[in-house]
């Protein structure tokens, strides 16, 4: 198999693939291209994943370019974790958005700031694709890009590519729902759990006892409605208040972190919203993690350090699944809905557990929505697929008609001014909206 990882250079994501593919798996005979613009960065992440494949005797064949189109010809899998210039590009969301006085709006995934996210990544994932038209038009894309359910539905409706999205926040951990268990006094092996919505806004609809099948969402619903949470940290406390509301407004519990489901919802006082940009370390500390790689790769520096700072998503077990025929479950994926949730459209792109067999992934169906939740997610997806949709055409006027659908802008006249003042800063980038600008 080959593998191309664009977001090489990633200090957080490329190491987990590096040892999801060496370590974990153990590949040999199989290619592993890292691209990235930054040739420093993805140059040291080759070298340290070099060593470690030769001091593990793992014959895996690891190389790093600058150029995708180089990487691309004959790949199997192409797994995405990059974000254009995304702090700069950030912060100058951000600078505009708080001269309007919406400094909330400027999110990664949604609101006005989250729409200028997607038109970027849409840009670059679109750029791939067609490339790998052409040089692997059988491969298939992992994306960890955000804001993902964007991404992936323009890569969905607009090209051949097939495509799913990554992300295991309803998770709360690395490996298995961390958080919600506890809240009913078990561990993550003791429940089984599905959670389903949207990325970055699924919901808990089913939890049992593994030994005994008994249903543990009433406890955990009552825990959430009625419980005491007084003597709780704070953090935690406000989580779970925030839970609390969501749960009377919308009838199911929030599987994640609220302050990213709030993404998608409007303006609310007990929310934290990012006053710096939402991505991996200062500059200051991307140096010096970049100092580190190099030290591993020239062997001055155990090689274990690299693995310090892990993503929780593993595209590379997935592919190794479609690859084998395995049969394999997997909790969250984002793929086309195919039913799985019945509120919603067969062709959207959801956040579902997945069962794979075959070389192929299907959508698991789950438990349906409580109406006011199922009709909410139904108005965000509607939004996620206007973005998509503008993004891919440089359409203004659809970029403006997901202003107004969307529930995270309240403020909609002075969002439309933010909108065409953003298109016009970031139009070095979007190309395609030049002309409606």
């Amino acid at each position: 198999m080959k593998f191309v990882l664009i977001g090489g250079g990633s200090f957080v994501f490329a190491p987990t693939v590096l040892e999801d593919i060496i370590v974990k798996h153990k590949l040999s005979n199989d290619e592993l291209v890292l691209v990235d613009p930054n040739l420093e960065a993805v140059e040291a992440m080759a070298g340290a994943g070099k060593r470690i494949a030769k001091e593990l005797g793992v014959s895996v064949q690891i190389s790093a370019v600058t150029n995708r189109r180089e990487a691309l010809s004959g790949a199997d899998y192409v797994i995405v974790s990059a974000s254009p210039q995304g702090a700069r590009r950030w912060s100058m969301d951000y600078e505009i958005l708080s001269e309007l006085g919406m400094a909330d709006q400027a999110r990664e995934c949604g609101g006005i700031g989250g729409m200028l996210n997607a038109f970027r990544s849409i840009t670059l994932l679109i750029a791939i694709c067609r490339d790998m038209e052409e040089m692997c038009p059988h491969a298939i894309i992992l994306d960890v890009t955000n804001p993902m359910p964007r991404v992936v539905t323009a890569i969905d409706r607009f090209t051949s590519i097939r495509s799913a999205g990554f992300c295991n926040i309803a998770y709360q951990g690395p490996e298995n729902y961390a958080i919600l268990p506890q809240l009913v006094g078990k561990k993550p092996a003791e429940v089984e759990i599905v959670t389903a919505g949207l990325n970055h806004f699924a919901w808990l609809l089913s939890m049992k006892d593994k030994l005994t099948g008994e249903d543990l969402l009433p406890i955990i619903t009552a825990y959430i409605r009625e419980g005491d949470f007084s003597a709780l940290e704070e953090g935690k406390r406000r989580e779970l208040i925030v839970m609390r509301r969501w749960l009377e407004a919308y009838g199911a519990i929030a599987a994640g972190a609220v302050d990213h489901h709030a993404e998608y919802l409007p303006v609310q006082e007990d929310i934290h919203y990012t006053t710096t940009p939402p991505y991996h370390g200062t500059e200051q500390e991307r140096q010096k993690r970049l100092d580190e790689i190099k030290a591993i790769a020239a062997g001055e520096r155990d090689w274990a350090d690299l693995f310090s700072n892990r993503s929780w998503e593993h595209p590379v077990d997935v592919a190794l699944a479609l690859n084998s025929g395995e049969v394999k479950r997997i909790d969250i994926l984002n793929i086309r809905n195919s039913g799985a949730i019945p509120q919603l459209p067969e062709e959207r792109i959801v956040e579902v557990p997945v069962s794979i067999a075959n070389g192929k992934w299907t959508p698991i169906a789950v438990p349906p929505l409580p109406q006011a939740l199922a009709e909410l997610c139904r108005t965000i997806s509607d939004v996620h697929e206007l973005i998509a949709e503008a993004a891919v055409k440089g359409d203004v006027a659809l970029a403006h008609q997901a202003v107004e659908l969307d529930p995270a802008v309240t403020d909609k006249a002075t969002a439309h001014i933010a909108l065409d003042r953003l298109l016009i800063l970031h139009s070095d980038m979007l190309l395609g909206f030049i002309n409606e600008c």
